[in-house]
């Protein structure tokens, strides 16, 4: 199982992002979001981190708060408006085959 963390402002967006993800994932992995505040204290089993397209600027501050051992990416923007649960699922499985 693919454990991805998703981090936005207030974890509200990227609630519904994550039971679609979760939903399409059908057991393949298992998505959790966060906000900003609370994310670094889920980070331990995580595989991938997901920024959302507006705190992006957060990412180099998570790859120091994680030691560099963890993928840190934004997602794509486009896909986080719509919603595309498929796409960015296929950005985690690119992630995931480059470690």
């Amino acid at each position: 199982m693919i454990n991805v963390v998703l981090v936005c402002n207030a974890g509200m967006s990227t609630s519904l992002l994550k039971a679609r993800m979760n939903e399409l994932g059908e057991g393949k992995y298992s998505v959790e979001a966060y906000s900003e505040q609370e994310y670094v204290k889920h980070t331990e089993n995580a595989d991938v981190i997901l920024v959302g397209p507006q705190v992006r600027y957060l990412i180099d501050n998570i790859k120091a708060k994680t030691g560099n051992k963890i993928p840190v990416e934004s997602i794509d923007p486009l896909a986080y408006g719509r919603m595309n649960a498929t796409k960015i699922l296929e950005q985690v499985d690119t992630i995931v085959g480059k470690k």
